[in-house]
């Protein structure tokens, strides 16, 4: 299917975390079918240094460093060949990568998000890529965060927004 990709985020060992596991066969249900229809399925991952000034900022230990099984996508979710990884260092997807060029390239215009970080990465991916003419559909069941009220207020926003189409996985599996 040209024209939608799924930008999954964030799905790696060490960001995973106990939070978000109830979202995995969500996400593995999402993938399995935008492959088995020719959509195509980027994972965009959180890939630092240990010395990353965005650990200090928000406060936490360094995690998925460069190279290490922390940084690797969860082994329910692990990339297919035809699949795009795309290696991250802040919040957005797009921030200093290669994202919007492969998408353009590829004849993308629609995404749909889903991932970790829903009041972070999440939205950052979502709004970004917004801003820059992509239609974006963000499933709220297949988002999740460590912190139940920081997804809860970024999906709330998103339909305050009323610019990004939120969704169930239910429901766009039926478009899909």
């Amino acid at each position: 299917m040209v024209g939608v990709a799924i930008v999954v985020v964030g799905m790696q060992r060490d960001v995973v975390g106990q939070y978000c596991t109830h979202i995995i066969s969500r996400i593995k249900k999402l993938v399995e079918r935008a492959r088995e229809k020719g959509v195509l399925v980027i994972y965009a991952c959180d890939v630092h240094y240990e010395d990353d000034f965005i650990f200090k900022k928000l406060g936490i230990k360094p995690c998925a460093l460069k190279g290490t099984k922390g940084a690797e996508v969860v082994d329910e979710l692990a990339p297919q060949p035809g699949d795009v990884v795309v290696e991250k260092r802040m919040l957005s997807a797009f921030f200093a990568t290669d994202l919007d060029f492969t998408l353009r390239h590829r004849g993308v215009d629609r995404l749909i998000v889903v991932g970790v970080m829903t009041e972070g990465c999440v939205l950052k991916t979502a709004l970004d890529a917004m801003e820059i003419g992509y239609d974006v559909v963000v499933v709220e069941d297949c988002c999740a965060s460590p912190n139940l009220r920081g997804h809860e207020v970024a999906i709330e926003l998103l339909k305050q927004l009323k610019i990004i189409e939120i969704t169930t996985l239910e429901k766009i599996l039926e478009k899909l």
